[in-house]
């Protein structure tokens, strides 16, 4: 305990003046520079050619989709939509994650509204700062290599399967024992689950090819033949079920040369990958490294939230990286780290307070009614250590908020989180509204205030937020001293 005499409050509150001052004179000139502004990731190709992504990446999933946030939920109209993009562009956002088979044909979408906004990027007055967007481009990222969707097709596709994948079939009553010839034909397929894919990168290098090309036919179409990163959506890999097959995967060396083939490479500006696991990602940078034949991968987009996927993944043959891995500044070194999480179109936070326990009677009831999506989601996310992860975000904003005199959400606090580890370098985000953008944009600011020890605090409840200390010393000094400082 102090005893404060004159002298020594004025003595006491000047040392913890001139220390803060320096810490005060930093965050006030770092986050006036990057008040309502967005951040730039630079990328160049092989020749040379160089572009400023934003490092928030504007999500399109659930931008034209009903029914998300709940039941009685309208498609969105199309001006609806274009208002959201507007939104985002106005704030520096100028990429946009969108693929061929998100809902209500997105990608068209998006690829309409850039060709109607080419001339209104390059004006001044369009941004809410006009050093926003250096390139004054629009740019689209833009996903292939999709397994086929046999729960949607109902059949298997004619071409080359694993035979492990056949035998799984058969064994469970979904294709006929009797089958043989599914190379050449399409074969029926009975009571098939949700989450049973095949893969699209099982077969040789021209049968991928063809494939990719295929589905880059229709993507260019979408966004005017125009596409600036394209991920390879999920490795190779079969799922029966939401239930990985066991087998062999097809070496990357295989993939990497298929893509590289001009057919492929040169309809695009830049590489990546989604959903591919740790040791697939390193061999194919050191396989790019070793030979100039090989396309170089630029971003990694896999699963990372305070929200940990359960064993059971949100997608089939989803992939995520870890708290510990993130906070690894050599964790796959040499590829940009493009994070996606659970809070797309906000489907958890949009729920009435407690929004925890009511998302999860939300998605209880459409796991109940085998829903495709929810039926695995619920078991993914709302584990027992997400919900006290939940819990401790929760108080964590509050406490934060009070000593920080702030008002940030929830939302932002959980988006914040992922963008302070040291390998997020963009994040994918997946907001649906005019105002959920806005926060979701707010976050990058209140990531810089975030410490590793609060990073430590928000997922395993270890340590004591960073904050803390502050917070004590505010509460233990005299009423009639001025504290403002510590803001």
């Amino acid at each position: 305990m102090f005893e404060f005499g004159q002298f020594q409050v004025v003595s006491y509150f000047l040392n913890r003046a001139i220390i803060f001052s320096f810490s005060i004179f930093y965050l006030a000139t770092t986050y006036a520079a990057n008040k309502n502004t967005m951040e730039y990731v630079k990328f160049c190709n092989p020749t040379g050619e160089c572009r400023n992504f934003s490092r928030l990446v504007m999500g399109t999933d659930h931008l034209s989709q009903s029914a998300w946030v709940n039941d009685n939920q309208l498609e969105p109209k199309k001006e609806d939509v274009f208002a959201v993009l507007d939104e985002a562009a106005r704030f520096g956002i100028n990429l946009f994650d969108t693929s061929p088979i998100y809902v209500g044909g997105v990608e068209n979408t998006l690829g309409e509204w850039r060709e109607t906004r080419r001339s209104l990027i390059l004006k001044d007055s369009f941004y809410i700062n006009r050093k926003l967007n250096p390139d004054r481009d629009i740019y689209a990222l833009s996903k292939g290599g999709f397994p086929f969707d046999l729960f949607w097709l109902k059949e298997l596709p004619a071409g080359c399967h694993s035979i492990e994948l056949i035998n799984e079939l058969k064994k469970q009553g979904i294709l006929s024992p009797n089958a043989t010839d599914w190379v050449s034909q399409s074969l029926p397929l009975q009571n098939v689950p949700p989450g049973s894919y095949a893969s699209h990168l099982y077969c040789n290098k021209e049968i991928m090819i063809d494939r990719i090309s295929h589905e880059l036919k229709y993507t260019r179409k979408n966004l005017n033949c125009d596409i600036d990163v394209y991920l390879m959506h999920r490795d190779d890999g079969d799922a029966i079920g939401f239930t990985k097959v066991k087998r062999e995967q097809t070496p990357v060396e295989n993939i990497l040369d298929a893509i590289s083939a001009p057919e492929v490479s040169n309809q695009i500006f830049m590489l990546g990958w989604s959903n591919w696991e740790t040791h697939r990602v390193n061999k194919s940078l050191e396989l790019a490294n070793q030979s100039d034949n090989y396309i170089r991968p630029m971003i990694n987009s896999p699963y990372f939230s305070l929200f940990e996927m359960s064993e059971r993944t949100i997608h089939a043959l989803g992939v995520q990286v870890t708290h510990v891995e993130m906070s690894d500044p050599n964790f796959q070194k040499g590829i940009k780290i493009m994070p996606y999480s659970p809070l797309g179109g906000f489907s958890i936070l949009d729920k009435p307070v407690d929004q925890w326990q009511n998302a999860k009677k939300a998605a209880h009831k459409k796991y109940l009614a085998n829903d495709a999506y929810w039926k695995n989601v619920y078991h993914s996310i709302f584990t027992e250590e997400n919900e006290k992860r939940w819990n401790r975000a929760i108080q964590f904003t509050k406490d934060f908020n009070k000593v920080h005199k702030t008002k940030y959400t929830i939302d932002q606090v959980l988006n914040a989180y992922v963008l302070a580890h040291p390998r997020t370098d963009m994040l994918a985000i997946g907001p649906i509204t005019v105002e959920q953008l806005r926060r979701t944009i707010g976050a990058l600011k209140l990531s810089k205030k975030f410490t590793s020890q609060d990073l430590e605090h928000l997922y395993s409840g270890q340590v004591a937020p960073s904050f803390s200390s502050v917070k004590a010393l505010c509460l233990s000094a005299p009423k009639n001293v001025d504290k403002s400082y510590i803001e």
